[in-house]
């Protein structure tokens, strides 16, 4: 297991790079390596008095539990399939092995609504097949291994032609690839020797048809692919429900989305899904049992931060700290939800009081909590409910949203408190903010009178900009913001604003600031249509 998870540590951005498509993970590395980490930490956890049979019964909760994204699930369901029925003898065999391969192919399958061709599914039915052959041949563990090793390198080379998509990129499968290399880490482990699997070259991630070469801004979320189909999220949850009920969520989510994998036991499941719905992808689970540990996520931009070479996500494991922070708008929330905070609603108009903050902190998952204000109004709250928590509190100096989303992307809920502290208040810092909004009424500004219902542009909290269009307005706004050593600017669109519009002001920005990384959210925050940070 340790040795597996060196080598996701090292293959990761390989993996990250590879066309993922028709499963747009856009992280499939990290979704491994987050999943085997938390594998290898419960192994830690356990001490060195652990049988076979109790150590597999905990690589099969702890990567259940911990499982990220579609590969994540896939790879939980592997890894119980090897773990399942270990030797009485403490000593794996050659027919023996080949066995598990055979049980971790079938779980794997079992979770998929949808097998295909060309896919980690095909990597390891084919690997498990030669495995099986050379164990009736009488060959050894090491040689049944080997076997299988060399089989599923040559069953990843032909997802390349097996799948349109991955043709089309010139890739192979990111999923299947993680199974060559978890067939290398076994192989290793039973030979004693080391893992063998070289990185490859970085896979170009397939550009969507409808973003033009060159374009800097990430393509809006409900655009996403998967299968032919269009879906922009990604939703995941922990299932408590018993197994007929189960049966009911999977033909419901069949009816929802795409990419659907249902796995556990025992009244305890975990459920991924690509939809368009993700409330009614949540709904459906409620009414069969308890869901927790929601995650829902753009496809979108995940696929579009990997094309960046930045892909965020969270490091999922024994979380020792917690985030809460204040945001409104439907997409932010679901953003910063996916970063692993625990939102609060509000914002502008709209503040929370002290008891909502501190209830948040109370419920937070940690003991160690960091709170994020994400705007002027909400510090004294958030000071004075950091304050009365019995919990170890430290307040991030994030001042806007977009200083929020800075530092909650470097959130790390393994990290200890004094590390995610700095290191997230160093983000907040480097990020400057503007917005862009309509003035109420009219008035006087540092930029020249403006009546009520035209465009106001500020930068720092300081009018730069008056009566102008929205994109010449955000265009004025980030080039007060930018900086030379600027690299990242992110626009958030919010509620109300037509797709047109919102699509003219994402290019003006990508063509004033080419040099720069553009990203789109679509956060869906009342009173500012557009928000923009710089960093």
């Amino acid at each position: 297991m340790q040795t597996y998870v060196q080598a996701l540590r090292q293959h990761r951005d390989e993996l990250n790079s590879l066309n993922v498509y028709p499963v747009p993970d856009g992280d499939t590395g990290t979704n491994l390596l987050l999943t085997q980490e938390s594998v290898v930490s419960a192994i830690a956890g356990s001490g060195d008095g652990a049988g076979l049979e109790e150590l597999g019964s905990i690589i099969a909760r702890a990567s259940l539990l911990a499982a990220r994204g579609n590969s994540g699930v896939i790879l939980s369901q592997i890894l119980r399939g090897l773990c399942e029925a270990p030797p009485a003898s403490g000593s794996m065999g050659p027919g023996e092995f080949a066995r598990a391969l055979g049980r971790a192919t079938e779980q794997a399958y079992r979770a998929v609504a949808r097998p295909a061709e060309g896919t980690v599914l095909s990597v390891m039915r084919d690997a498990s097949r030669a495995a099986t052959e050379a164990a009736q041949d009488g060959r050894s563990c090491a040689e049944v291994a080997g076997s299988a090793l060399e089989e599923a390198r040559a069953a990843l080379a032909r997802t390349k032609d097996e799948l349109a998509e991955l043709r089309e990129a010139g890739v192979v499968d990111a999923g299947g690839k993680g199974i060559v290399l978890l067939l290398d880490a076994l192989r290793a482990a039973i030979t004693g020797g080391e893992a063998s699997e070289l990185v490859g070259e970085m896979g170009p991630v397939g550009a969507p048809d409808d973003v033009a070469p060159g374009a800097g801004a990430s393509p809006r979320p409900d655009e996403a692919v998967a299968g032919g189909r269009r879906f922009a999220y990604e939703v995941q949850y922990l299932l408590e429900a018993d197994d007929p009920s189960v049966a009911g969520v999977r033909r419901e989510l069949a009816l929802l989305g795409d990419s659907l994998v249902v796995v556990g036991g025992g009244g305890l499941f975990n459920v991924h899904v690509h939809t368009n719905e993700p409330d009614g992808a949540v709904e459906a689970g409620d009414r069969a049992g308890r869901t927790r540990e929601v995650r829902v996520s753009s496809l979108r931009e995940r696929v579009a931060a990997c094309l960046a070479g930045t892909a965020r996500g969270v490091r999922l494991g024994e979380q020792t700290c917690a985030v809460v922070l204040v945001a409104e708008g439907d997409g932010l929330v679901r953003t910063f939800a996916s970063l692993g905070a625990d939102v609060v609603p509000g914002g502008p108009g709209h503040n929370p009081s002290v008891a909502d903050i501190l209830a948040a902190i109370e419920a937070a998952p940690a003991d160690a909590v960091l709170v994020l204000p994400n705007h002027p109004n909400v510090q004294a709250a958030a000071e004075r409910a950091a304050g009365q928590s019995a919990k170890d509190v430290r307040l991030v100096p994030a001042r806007s949203i977009p200083a929020g989303l800075a530092a909650a992307t470097v959130f790390n809920p393994v990290g200890s408190l004094d590390d995610n502290a700095e290191e997230m208040a160093a983000a907040a810092a480097a990020c400057r903010s503007g917005e862009v909004a309509r003035a109420e009424r009219g008035a006087s500004t540092p930029a020249g009178p403006v009546r009520a219902g035209e465009w106001l542009g500020l930068a720092e909290g300081h009018v730069v900009t008056a009566g102008t269009s929205p994109a010449e307005c955000a265009t004025a706004v980030a080039g007060e913001l930018a900086t030379p050593t600027s690299e990242v600017l992110t626009l958030v669109v919010g509620d109300g604003v037509e797709r047109p519009e919102g699509a003219a002001v994402a290019e003006a920005l990508s063509l004033a600031f080419a040099a720069l990384r553009v990203e789109v959210i679509d956060g869906g925050q009342p009173r500012y249509p557009f928000l923009i940070g710089v960093e």
